[in-house]
């Protein structure tokens, strides 16, 4: 049987991290072509990640593309999970098609399973290529609008003071207070924290509350339109309902110059209910993609209902990593989970079908609808409400 040309070049693919200044160059002038940015912000961008949290595939002595993590965490059931965020992923145009960026993920989701890294969280330009490897469709990334001159002037109890990036451990407690009770809001990697607060464009912070009881801060930008500006929110926590009332009063009084305000929240943004009317509209939403990498750990670091004490038999298949495959049991009691292997594996279930049903995106019966379990009733009923919660969402984009 013949061996195409294709074939060929994937026989010889290898995978690694850089191991020389010119491979990281030659890497970045792939990825700012790809990604249409320049490479004085590609020599940032490595700074800022690190070395050793590149990736690139070679055909010999030839690079053909990359990627780039971000090692960090992201919230679950009022836990923190260590998850790497993938990003950057890019095949120079001459070498796309002949399976190099899938040998890339695949090997990079291999080496995190061996690393122990329980999860990986992406974006996709397209879902298919990562769908290969076990990513699927687990939360939200929504951007909305609102009519600057919509917004009613409300109470102005509670002080306004401008902040300085320098006052990032002040931001980041806030911040962490906020994201624990979310599902998949990050714990940020000090790189995207960077790349919000330390760019040309000036950016305006202020701290919500005292300076003694801060409870909440908001940071933004000002994008030029005819006739004044729009208000672009990078960021923003409100830790009290007084707070959330004092920031929607704060960018009504933006209003005079200010035609639209424009933020990135959850599906089901809890703050829009302060708002008299529902003026505000979805600009644009995106699924991200998470791939449970170390099955055992990623169930036993989650969060759980506090009320329930029970057991979960599933039956997980995974192409990719065997060991995720088989039998498990999973034990819950005060919120806290145990895996162990074995049991009748009632839910049957593949690694992608996992994804949305850990971050609370899907229930049980919604996955079993599309046909990526298979349970009882009653397993079902007990899988919805392990993994029970509100909707998963993100605001940062990697």
């Amino acid at each position: 049987m013949s061996v195409s040309s294709s074939q060929k070049r994937r026989e010889i693919y290898t995978v690694g991290s850089p191991t020389s200044s010119y491979q990281i160059q030659q890497l970045g002038r792939i990825l700012a072509q790809c990604f249409n940015v320049s490479l004085d912000y590609w020599h940032t961008y490595v700074r800022q990640l690190g070395q050793d949290n590149l990736r690139l595939i070679c055909a010999g002595k030839q690079i053909l593309g990359g990627l780039s993590l971000y090692p960090m965490g992201q919230w679950f059931g009022g836990q923190r999970i260590p998850m790497h965020g993938i990003a950057g992923v890019g095949i120079a145009p001459e070498y796309r098609g002949a399976g190099a960026a899938l040998t890339l993920l695949t090997d990079t989701v291999k080496t995190l399973h061996q690393q122990g890294v329980p999860l990986a969280t992406l974006y996709a330009s397209t879902s298919q290529l990562y769908r290969q490897v076990g990513f699927e469709q687990a939360g939200t990334y929504c951007q909305y609008q609102i009519l600057a001159a919509s917004l009613v002037i409300g109470d102005h109890s509670l002080p306004m003071s401008a902040m300085e990036p320098s006052d990032l451990k002040v931001l980041t407690q806030m911040y962490q207070q906020y994201a624990q009770h979310t599902n998949g809001n990050l714990d940020r990697h000090p790189a995207l924290w960077e790349q919000m607060l330390e760019t040309e464009t000036p950016i305006y912070i202020y701290c919500i509350g005292s300076d003694q009881q801060p409870q909440g801060y908001v940071i933004f930008t000002h994008q030029a339109v005819s006739g004044g500006y729009d208000l672009r929110i990078l960021d923003g926590v409100w830790l009290t309902p007084s707070a959330g009332q004092r920031l929607w009063t704060f960018l009504a009084d933006h209003r005079s110059l200010v035609r639209n305000i424009r933020w990135y929240g959850a599906p089901i943004e809890v703050g829009q209910l302060f708002l008299p009317e529902q003026t505000y509209q979805v600009l644009t939403t995106e699924r991200w993609l998470l791939r449970i990498i170390d099955l055992p750990k990623a169930l036993t670091l989650r969060g759980y209902p506090l009320m329930l004490e029970t057991e979960l038999h599933l039956q997980v298949e995974d192409p990719q990593l065997p060991r995720n495959s088989g039998n498990f049991v999973l034990q819950v009691a005060q919120g806290q989970g145990q895996v162990r292997s074995g049991g009748q594996g009632d839910l049957k279930l593949n690694i992608r079908g996992l994804s949305p049903l850990y971050t609370s995106m899907l229930t049980a019966q919604e996955l079993q609808m599309l046909g990526f379990l298979e349970a009882s009733p009653e397993v079902l009923a007990l899988a919805t409400l392990l993994f029970s919660g509100s909707q998963p969402w993100l605001r940062d984009h990697f």
